[in-house]
């Protein structure tokens, strides 16, 4: 139901820029332990402090978010003064005190500044007041959009009426929440896997999402996935021709790794973070991976399933585009596919870079076996793509990198 609701605010909403991620397990986006994402204009800020959320009040990276700003950043650790400088303005403000001098007028902060994690921190809205650009915070996702002016003008952003926009937003996301809790009678039970993961026996396919703000990455929605197999290799991304069973290393690019110290070792040289959550989950680079499940014997599909996408934001960046495919399978065992070729539904969710577009359904016969879904169009053309069911609803299942559901 998350990723559902992800492809329909971004694909029709995206002129909120407000966050479009849910992390996996849906944990509450208010608590001080979620992972903040922060956004200036359409790119995902890369801080090594992450932001937080403190006594109610929302705390980002001075550094990170005053750099990318194009500001000059001077931080006096005697004095505890901080003074940053562009070419119009110059801000100064000292740990500690709720007011800070912004080009010779005192501004009063939600609160004071401080260290957090070994870095100094300030309220969002600070941002916004003291340099003039526009701040968003979705508690619903636990991710911090920031606008500048220049970006506005540029793209012919109205701010009246992205503030009513964000507004609606709100509001219905919390009527939504306060329907759910209305409707939960029972206390929820933290998700856990069926095998919780041993980081000394990898074994088999994981698969997690991230968010692609923008769109130019992946259409939206990115899907990590990660193979492991024996002797210590592992195959990142999905199989050439199928699931997992199908994986042969003499012809696809599988990769020696080894485990130390929290740190994926890769032998291309890469290195990722790497851990057992307490729930029992895998998590790579900080995202939360579920094992991929073969397909139940006798399980039967009888669907129209949609996927959405979209590059750039509708409203917000020049030649955006968003775009629906839909995939019918039949309980008979035959399939139709709108908007896109049988040869492409395994590819990069983003079509102007890697889809081939049909203009015309296609038909066909399909079986799955295991996390492999063979399609034969009736053209003769046989393909095969990675198939598996999310958490075991056959009204949400990932065809080779694109998530399909019921409506």
């Amino acid at each position: 139901m998350a990723k559902r609701i992800f492809c329909l605010v971004v694909c029709f909403a995206a002129i909120l820029v407000i966050g479009i991620a849910v992390q996996q397990g849906k944990a509450s986006a208010s608590s001080a332990d979620s992972i903040i994402k922060i956004y200036l204009n359409t790119n995902e800020l890369d801080t090594k402090t992450p932001a937080r959320i403190k006594d109610g009040t929302t705390f980002v990276p001075v550094l990170a978010v005053f750099e990318s700003l194009g500001m000059n950043v001077v931080w006096e650790p005697k004095k505890q003064l901080l003074t940053v400088k562009d070419s119009g303005r110059t801000i100064t403000l000292i740990v500690g005190e709720k007011t800070a001098n912004v080009n010779g007028k005192m501004v009063a902060l939600e609160a004071p500044a401080e260290n957090i994690d070994g870095a100094l921190q300030v309220p969002l809205h600070f941002v916004g007041d003291s340099t003039g650009a526009i701040v968003y915070w979705d508690p619903y996702v636990a991710e911090v959009s920031i606008l500048t002016t220049t970006f506005m003008n540029d793209n012919n952003i109205n701010k009246a009426e992205l503030d009513k926009q964000v507004k609606e937003y709100l509001a219905a996301k919390a009527k939504e929440e306060a329907a759910k809790k209305k409707e939960n009678k029972k206390p929820e039970v933290t998700k856990k896997p069926k095998t919780p993961v041993d980081l000394n026996k990898l074994n088999g396919m994981y698969a997690g999402f991230r968010s692609d703000f923008g769109g130019y990455e992946c259409g939206g929605m990115c899907w990590d996935m990660y193979t492991f197999l024996p002797n210590k290799k592992v195959l990142i991304g999905p199989p050439a021709n199928g699931g997992p069973e199908t994986i042969d290393c003499k012809k696809e690019k599988c990769l020696s790794y080894s485990i130390s110290k929290g740190q994926l070792k890769l032998s291309n040289g890469k290195t990722m973070s790497i851990k057992k959550t307490e729930n029992g989950f895998l998590e790579i680079n900080s995202i939360a991976l579920t094992k991929v499940e073969p397909i139940p014997k006798g399980t039967t599909f009888n669907n129209t399933y949609t996927y959405m996408g979209y590059s750039g934001l509708i409203g917000v960046t020049p030649a955006a585009n968003s775009w629906t495919y839909k995939l019918t399978l039949h309980k008979n065992g035959t399939f139709k596919l709108s908007g896109i070729s049988i040869g492409s539904l395994a590819a990069n969710s983003n079509p102007s870079t890697h889809a081939s577009h049909s203009g015309k359904d296609e038909k066909g016969k399909y079986k799955i076996q295991t996390n492999t879904i063979t399609m034969t169009g009736n053209d003769g053309k046989v393909h095969k793509a990675l198939f598996f069911i999310h958490d075991s609803d056959v009204e949400d299942i990932q065809v080779g990198l694109r998530n399909y559901y019921v409506k």
